[in-house]
């Protein structure tokens, strides 16, 4: 009795050592869909599990290390014989697969090269993946594809591959729809979902998986380079023979030993992931061949792999690649302009390749000199490697815009063009300048944006530009993120842009001339503004941060005083006028803010009185019974508005013709500015009131 004892507990602590592995990653998946959804795990429950959350599961990525679990499995109660899901999102995962995930999480948001670890009790339970290892190129990668494991295998904490069938990289590429329907039954390689088994299969089985494609050469030219894909094997009774189709052979090296079939021989009934090269043979004609890859042993079901190439006509051919920016400079620096570049290469050519600049323009094989009217490119054997060539516009043009087309042309060749563009710009005349910039507080920390003023009349607009520059990141050097229209705009007035019109019109109580996401800064950031592609005028220390500094406006607002700027490059702290940080926090509009924006002020808030309006006068100053005249050469009317020391509005009223009186009663006694304008004509005054 005392032996049968013994024996009956070595057999309770066996068969409990091998029944305590209650879970194991049957499958994982990296789809094809947008995003490369659906991206998720299969886990089977081999025994019941009274509360899930002693399992947990991490990815690494990269060939990191592991760390611990990042996501941890609900309280849940599971049965035996059930399938878990895990996905990174539901809708893909269902579409593709049928399959509805009974969680969702980032932690499965990896790639076919990337290792996820199962964890029960914080302790490494099964992985799919070396930890540790990019599993790039390695026999386990399924980047694209899929990894299914095998009958009867697993949990293992220290994976091998052998327990697992891949589909191989790439093998679900091509399987979504143009419209992203795409399903895992249409896919050549249908990911295995559910099919796992706790019982060992003992049947000869041959596992392979996607496709092979672009096996292509120029006539004359090949073979093609070879193409790949992965073989395993288990419980063969013979070795696996690999038979390529008519047009195609195979090796088990990448550049010799191809022939009509190989073979893999089995070690143990087991054949270990074995990479098999397949290519479209040469000497054949031009056309597109495709067939089929059998892989077959001895009472195994054979298995098949779609391969494809095309032989195309080796016709003279010429690729150009051409991303190309303005080329400018200012006429009173000279020329030539900036150099852009672009690329060409040939092949099966017959005559050198030529690039003509269009009028203004010039070409050149190196960067600085050596430009011309045209350059020749010699093909060696018929071939022109990539090649740089590079344009620029020519000095010595007057102000104007250029443009015109590259030519580039090779016998037997359609031409190829390139549009160029560029201007010679005249001096900058300095007639815009940056008056104000504001980062209010409404949804999204809007509005935010600028106001500039027009000091002179300015026909074309569109030579002017705005750049943003963040967190102290630097001067965007000629960088113009945001050009004007070509709008005509008239002196005296002034242009806002900002990021948005709805939450700036409910704020300001008006729209903003123009919307550019450009302006979507903070209070601590910089602004360029551009003439000609020179800089003007700058808010801000481009080079610095401006979180606490001195010119920090953030949720509030900063406006230049008068007489001062356009200041080209050069900010000057003292030059501005501050709300200071949070002025804005809780403000609906700027009207009712405690220290609202001084909105077009920046003309009325000169440091000394302004007047292009001829035979302006304003009597009598100071005024005691709060009415005064204002008084011009001509009838037209005039637009008077009236600010307080602190830039807000708080009077305004038109004159109409012969009429020049102006009350303002409602004004309490003080000093207050004065602004007239009339057709256009701005003329300011300091306004005593008694």
């Amino acid at each position: 009795m005392r032996k049968n004892y013994f024996l009956t507990l070595l057999l309770t602590l066996f068969f409990g050592a091998v029944f305590s592995q209650d879970l194991v990653i049957t499958g994982v998946i990296d789809g094809p869909l947008p995003g490369g959804a659906p991206k998720g795990i299969e886990l089977y429950v081999v025994n019941d599990i009274a509360d899930l959350s002693i399992y947990g599961l991490e990815s690494t990525t990269n060939g990191a290390a592991a760390a611990g679990a990042e996501y941890t499995f609900p309280t849940d109660a599971v049965t035996a014989g059930t399938y878990i899901y895990v996905a990174s999102e539901s809708t893909n995962f269902n579409q593709y697969l049928g399959v509805v995930p009974q969680y969702t999480n980032n932690v499965v948001s990896v790639n076919g090269d990337d290792t996820i670890i199962l964890y029960k009790n914080g302790n490494v339970e099964d992985t799919i993946g070396r930890i540790g290892e990019d599993g790039t190129g390695q026999d386990w990668d399924h980047l694209d594809g899929w990894a299914y494991r095998k009958d009867g295998q697993g949990p293992n904490a220290n994976f091998d591959p052998t327990e697992w069938t891949f589909s191989g990289a790439n093998a679900l590429d091509g399987c979504d729809k143009a419209d992203d329907s795409g399903t895992n039954a249409e896919c050549s390689s249908v990911f295995p979902v559910g099919t796992y088994s706790k019982a060992a299969s003992t049947d000869p089985e041959i596992s392979t998986g996607g496709s092979v494609s672009s096996l292509d050469y120029f006539e004359g030219n090949g073979p093609s380079a070879g193409g790949s894909f992965t073989v395993s094997g288990s419980n063969l009774t013979n070795d696996i023979t690999v038979t390529a189709p008519a047009n195609f052979e195979v090796s088990l090296t990448v550049d010799s030993g191809y022939a009509n079939n190989v073979t893999l021989a089995h070690a143990g009934g087991t054949v270990n992931a074995t990479t098999v090269y397949v290519r479209l043979a040469a000497g054949l004609g031009v056309n597109s061949y495709n067939g089929d890859v059998t892989l077959s042993s001895t009472g195994a079901t054979n298995k098949t792999l779609a391969v494809s190439g095309t032989v195309s006509p080796a016709d003279p051919q010429m690729t150009v690649t051409a991303f190309l920016d303005d080329m400018n400079y200012i006429e009173s620096a000279g020329g030539p302009s900036n150099e852009e570049s672009f690329t060409v290469e040939g092949l099966f050519l017959t005559s050198d390749i030529t690039v003509t600049a269009p009028a203004n323009f010039e070409v050149s094989l190196a960067s600085g000199s050596g430009f011309a009217n045209s350059v020749n490119i010699t093909p060696a054997a018929g071939t022109v490697a990539t090649t740089t060539v590079y344009v620029r516009l020519a000095d010595g043009l007057a102000v104007a815009n250029y443009q015109g087309n590259i030519t580039v042309t090779a016998t037997g060749v359609t031409d190829e063009t390139i549009a160029v563009n560029g201007n010679v710009y005249g001096a900058p005349t300095n007639s815009l300048v940056i008056t104000g910039v504001f980062d209010a507080t409404l949804s999204g920390g809007t509005p935010k944006g600028i106001e500039l003023y027009v000091v002179n009349d300015i026909a074309d607009l569109s030579l002017f530009g705005i750049s943003s520059i963040t967190n102290g990141a630097g001067s965007s050097a000629g960088t113009v993120e945001y050009t004007f229209p070509a709008d005509a705009v008239s002196a005296g007035t002034y242009i806002y842009l900002a990021t948005e019109s709805t939450n700036f019109n409910t704020f300001f109580g008006f729209d903003p001339t123009y919307t550019s996401g450009v302006v979507s800064i903070n209070g601590d950031d910089s602004i360029e503004l551009y003439e000609s592609g020179q800089i003007i005028d700058t808010f801000g220390d481009v080079d610095t941060d401006g979180t606490g500094e001195a010119w920090d406006y953030l949720d509030g607002w900063a406006y230049r005083k008068g007489g001062t700027g356009p200041e080209g490059t050069t900010f000057t702290v003292t030059n501005w006028t501050y709300s200071g940080a949070d002025a804005f926090d809780g403000e609906a509009t700027n009207a009712a803010a405690a220290t609202p924006f001084p909105n077009r002020t920046y003309a009325a808030t000169a440091s000394v009185d302004r007047n292009n309006i001829e035979g302006f006068a304003v009597y009598p100053n100071p005024t005691n019974n709060k009415t005064f005249n204002v008084t011009t050469a001509t009838f037209t009317n005039k637009e008077v508005h009236i600010f307080n020391m602190i830039g807000k509005e708080v009077f305004t009223q038109t004159i109409e013709g012969t009429t020049n009186e102006v009350n303002v009663g409602v004004l309490t006694t003080g000093i207050y500015f004065l602004k007239v304008v009339e057709a256009g004509k701005i003329a300011t005054k300091k306004l005593v009131v008694k």
